[in-house]
């Protein structure tokens, strides 16, 4: 089950350009309420910027897309 300190471990292995998708059902799972949320997405955000990913939010696939810089 992915968890905050599992897709952090993830993010961080990543290669430079390597893009993650996370869905929002997944989002939710791992920062709950989840998107609708302000501070759910603040926490994402926050952990893609120490992980060095960027984050697009791409709604019309359903899913943030974390970026490794």
């Amino acid at each position: 089950m992915l968890n905050e300190a599992v897709l952090k471990s993830f993010l961080i292995e990543m290669p430079r350009g390597h893009v993650f998708d996370l869905t929002y059902p997944l989002m939710a799972d791992v920062f709950p309420p989840g998107k609708a949320d302000p501070s759910a997405v603040a926490r994402l955000q926050a952990l893609a910027a120490a992980c060095e990913c960027d984050v697009v939010d791409n709604e019309a696939e359903g899913r943030f897309e974390l970026t490794r810089r």
